[in-house]
């Protein structure tokens, strides 16, 4: 998941996915043991372990493109990963601040199929609740470091399900080509996106009263690029609209920073723009907003760590042909 920091509307999960290995490692309450000396020699153990597991869960190290971050890279985590999303997000409309926080996860089936689903909550003049998002990710081969582009296609539909400001009263489309590059030792990572985004909108969301289809093409450009160190890094973006919103605006921008903590673990501080829209376009001066996104990424359902450059894809990849 692009890896991967929209608006008002941003829409992420509304599941949760099951227990991780490392949740495994809570201890259970309800039983108070005894026992002096043992007592300390087996709540010592078990605080260990668990720090130990925790410490496994989050310190691997190397993440890429993902949310809130919009252009998507040619990139998905291994077979029987799991990985969460989230991001808070303040946006200021009409001079108001509306408070919102969005949601997505992943688990790989294969290792070149990405299951996404999202959704997202918020309040702007009480609460108001954002489509949710199912997402199929499918990836040809994966970049290579100063090699050939990863190439994958994303695929999804945004249900008319919600209710406020962030929902839209239409089932959205969208089918997407994404492009990754990794340059300089991972110095610089570009990600290109192209494709389409389709809405067929309820009758009320129409000028005179009658259901529509509307399709439009999608792009999006973005880069992500460390300063001093890998880890540290500075990322941009513009793009064609959230893919995620089937009804929302014809362009929008983001910039901000990530920190790579580990390969588990990405922080997002990010900004954006882009004008108000309906149905039928833009319709108003601009919108803003800030986001703390946050990424986690667990070995849920394997029995050794995954790779931290994901899944392989379903091909090789062009470098190695007729090889």
């Amino acid at each position: 998941m692009l890896a991967s920091p929209t608006t008002t509307r941003r829409p992420r999960v509304a599941v949760v996915f099951g227990l991780s290995k490392c949740a495994s490692l809570r201890p259970r309450r309800g039983r108070r043991p005894s026992g002096g000396a043992h007592l300390g020699a087996h709540l010592g153990a078990h605080l260990g372990a668990l720090a130990l597991g925790f410490a496994l869960c989050l310190w691997t190290s190397n993440a890429r493109a993902v949310r809130p971050f919009v252009t998507d890279d040619a990139r998905i985590i291994e077979r029987g990963q799991l990985e969460l999303e989230m991001w808070p997000e303040l946006t200021l409309q009409g001079g108001s601040l509306y408070p919102g926080f969005h949601m997505m996860g992943g688990v790989s089936v294969t290792e070149w199929l990405e299951i996404i689903v999202g959704g997202g909550v918020g309040w702007h003049d009480g609460l108001t609740v954002a489509n949710p998002v199912i997402q199929p990710k499918f990836l040809l081969w994966r970049a290579e470091e100063d090699g050939i582009p990863g190439l994958a296609l994303a695929t999804g539909v945004t249900l008319p399900v919600g209710q406020g400001e962030m929902f839209d009263a239409a089932t959205g489309f969208f089918g997407v080509a994404l492009l990754t590059s990794r340059l300089f030792n991972d110095f610089l990572m570009l990600h290109v996106n192209g494709g389409f985004t389709a809405a067929a909108a309820r009758s009320s969301a129409s000028a005179d009263g009658e259901a529509f289809f509307r399709a439009r093409p999608y792009w999006g450009v973005g880069f992500d690029a460390g300063v001093v160190h890998q880890d540290f890094r500075l990322i941009g973006e513009a793009y064609a609209g959230d893919p995620f919103e089937a009804l929302g605006a014809r362009y929008a921008f983001q910039w901000g920073g990530r920190w790579l903590a580990s390969d588990t673990l990405n922080l997002d501080l990010t900004f954006g723009a882009q004008p108000q829209s309906d149905a039928f376009g833009e319709r108003g001066p601009f919108e803003y907003w800030a986001q703390i996104g946050v990424r986690l990424l667990f070995d849920a359902f394997r029995d050794t760590p995954g790779d931290p450059n994901g899944a392989p894809g379903l091909l090789s990849g062009p470098a190695t042909w007729g090889r």
